[in-house]
């Protein structure tokens, strides 16, 4: 019998979410759900012909483009194949066995998928009960790290680390790869890109899947200094991004008016909605991203169900006991937030309604 290393049989298996989602209205990926602008569409069907097809892809003319609306040099960039290559790549170049990896808690589950894949340990910072981070705890764990994981704004929670925080926090782990995870930046438009020059530890990554709503081509996008992105640049698969997604990436930059306008509806249409579940008494935490958390109590399993029942998904944890009682809600258009508070007021006798502040305190924090 062939088998695998023994971390990959003690690893469990990334479960995505069910498939069928095409019709339906979909807050349950923090995807874009109005779509990618139609001009960028038109373009890209104009690159493909029939001989462009048969050639590998080509860079270099792409990472210009990139680099230059990112305000970085060609050196300093590198495209991925959706951010989860990116931190699979983050890995393979700097993790050895036993190493520990430092990521706040509830966060994205891929920085630490791979960080175990390698046979690295993990070490989780639980978020207060007031869903804020402590700093001197994870600078504290971060000295004893090979490297730390942080998305701003988090995920699922929507929060940010004060750009102090990030700060200080770099300072204080020079020996400590610290990765940075914008992919929720322009819903926030709070960055430390710029900061890669003055950090020698810092890594930013992005990614065109969520507000330019390109998640179908899977581009990630990193940003290092020289030194680090060419120790990145040694394994790196040579045509790890199809040529397609190299295309649409560096057209997707002459559309960033339509971008931005598509994230400023959202952002608009996330505080309507917040003020929705303030009148409903569902408590949730206030976000910076395209996404809401809200705390709707024992029944959310039940209550994901249903709404997709009647084509509306959001997302339920079956599996994560910090969040079994919790929904995360992608912001859609101001048509499919209606929808949605429609069907969660028939869904009335299924939610646990109370006042936000009351619901921390009567439970001990949202993740106890």
């Amino acid at each position: 019998m062939i088998r695998a290393r023994k971390t990959v049989e003690r690893v469990e298996e990334y479960t995505p979410q069910p498939e069928g989602r095409m019709g339906m209205i979909r807050l349950d990926l923090n995807e874009n759900t109005v779509g990618c602008p139609t001009g960028l569409a038109r373009a890209v069907r104009r690159v493909i012909t029939p001989e462009w097809c048969t050639v590998y892809p080509e860079y270099e003319k792409n990472h210009e483009t990139l680099a230059h609306y990112f305000g970085v040099s060609p050196a300093e960039l590198m495209m991925t194949n959706g951010v989860d290559d990116a931190i699979m790549l983050i890995c393979d170049t700097f993790v050895e066995p036993g190493d520990a990896l430092v990521i706040p808690s509830p966060t994205f589950s891929i920085y630490q998928f791979f960080h175990e894949v390698r046979e690295g340990k993990t070490r989780a910072i639980n978020y207060d009960g007031d869903v804020r981070l402590p700093l001197d705890t994870l600078i504290s764990a971060g000295r004893r790290a090979r490297w730390m994981a942080l998305a701003n704004p988090n995920n699922p929670t929507g929060t940010l680390i004060p750009p102090e925080d990030l700060k200080a926090l770099l300072r204080a782990l020079p020996e400590t790869l610290v990765l940075v995870d914008e992919a929720y930046f322009d819903f926030s438009g709070v960055t430390i890109l710029p900061w890669i020059r003055r950090y020698p530890n810092l890594i930013v990554s992005r990614t065109l899947s969520k507000a330019f709503g390109l998640a179908a081509l899977r581009i990630g996008l990193l940003f290092a200094n020289k030194k680090l992105m060419g120790l990145m640049r040694r394994i790196h698969a040579v045509y790890a991004v199809n040529g397609l997604a190299a295309a649409c990436a560096a057209e997707s930059v002459h559309y960033d008016k339509s971008m931005r306008s598509i994230a400023k509806t959202i952002c608009r249409n996330r505080e309507a909605f917040c003020r929705d579940l303030d009148q409903f008494k569902i408590p949730y935490v206030p976000s910076s991203a395209n996404f809401v958390l809200t705390h709707v109590g024992p029944g959310a399993l039940e209550i994901a169900t249903r709404l997709r029942k009647q084509g509306i998904l959001v997302r339920a944890w079956s599996n994560e006991p910090r969040l079994k009682q919790c929904l995360r809600i992608t912001i859609g258009s101001a048509p499919q937030m209606r929808r949605l508070t429609d069907a969660l007021a028939r869904l009335d006798r299924l939610i646990e309604r109370r006042d936000r502040t009351a619901a921390a305190c009567e439970t001990g924090g949202w993740f106890s």
